[in-house]
């Protein structure tokens, strides 16, 4: 497994990748964009789709979608049925290039990362690509009206690694995470810190990244994610399963829709007051408590998005006032 653990390459073998579009500013279409990133000094590419009707007055979804390993923007946002879908759909999706092509977006720590590793990379290269993607997430949402209570963050191989570290490190931004054949190496304990719901996805033929590596993270997930889904494709393998496979992207962006139903149905739930709840490692976020059950809590943000989370994950003051919660709420009428 260390092996192939070398080869997170998401498609390399992509041929209608192979040639990058000019910039350009048309609705539908694919754009190549730049910004100036000042602490890695140079500019960095992102690749941005903005649908046809999208209209300033109106928020839209947004969906930050990380490539693998020796892979692309230009090529992630092109696996077939993405920009498809986020036509139909009225999504926005932006891919970050994560600094290169071998960042790991943080997932592996702030320094170099142990697989891909070229001379010349930087010595914080984990550090600068997991800011890269909040820059260029801060970059689509300054310029675009983003429904902050809609943004979606989904990767694969590399980017599923990314996706879990991401989704935990900055966990009050996202609505859903979808990691797709995902490459993290992690303790499953960070699935302390995710909030969101989330979509597994993978393939039991892959053997880049085999499932034998992901389905205890899966087991894990159900145990401490009420909102999540694990999907495992029979002759799934690492590639075309997930870039040549529209029918799959369908289902990703139909959970990403779904939960934005599950957080609109909430919002006709008893308004509790606000507070500052706080996990074990210190991060924190104003919200609400929506319900309890067994040894979970949902809590509900201002904005109405809504997250179930184990008791345990959260300061030892802060299960103190969930069971004080659950006992005025057993003694009302």
């Amino acid at each position: 497994m260390k092996g192939a653990l070398t080869l997170f390459v998401c498609g390399l073998v992509l041929a209608s990748c192979t040639g990058l579009l000019p910039a350009q500013g048309d609705l539908g279409e694919i754009q190549k964009r730049s910004y100036s990133f000042k602490e890695a000094g140079k500019d960095i590419e992102y690749a941005l789709y903005v649908p046809s009707g999208y209209k300033k007055a109106k928020p839209v979804p947004l969906l930050v979608l990380l490539h693998g390993l020796g892979s692309n923007p230009q090529q992630v946002i092109r696996y077939q049925g993405v920009t498809a879908e986020a036509e139909k759909r009225g999504y926005i999706v932006v891919a970050p290039f994560g600094y290169n092509e071998r960042g790991w977006y943080g997932s592996q720590g702030k320094g170099k990362g142990r697989f891909g590793v070229r001379a010349g990379d930087p010595e914080n290269l984990g550090e600068l690509s997991e800011k890269d993607v909040l820059n260029v997430l801060g970059i689509v949402r300054k310029e675009f009206n983003v429904n902050s209570s809609r943004i979606y963050l989904a990767g694969h191989s590399m980017g599923g690694g990314g996706t879990i570290h991401l989704g935990a490190a900055y966990s009050d931004i996202w609505a859903a995470l979808v990691p797709m054949s995902p490459a993290y190496m992690g303790s499953h304990d960070i699935l302390e810190k995710i909030m969101a719901p989330m979509m597994v996805v993978t393939g039991d033929k892959d053997t880049t990244v085999p499932v034998q590596m992901v389905r205890p993270f899966a087991r894990r997930m159900k145990e401490t994610n009420s909102k999540h889904v694990y999907k495992e494709i029979v002759g799934g393998n690492h590639g075309t399963t997930f870039y040549r496979n529209p029918k799959l992207i369908a289902e990703v962006f139909d959970f990403l829709d779904d939960c934005s139903l599950q957080v609109e149905e909430g919002d006709a739930l008893p308004q509790e007051p606000l507070r500052i709840f706080t996990n074990k490692s210190g991060r924190k976020i104003e919200a609400r408590i929506v319900s309890s059950e067994g040894t979970k809590v949902t809590i509900a943000r201002k904005d109405g998005k809504a997250f179930t989370i184990a008791l345990s994950s959260l300061s030892e003051a802060d299960q103190d006032y969930i069971q004080t919660w659950i006992a005025e709420s057993a003694t009302e009428p």
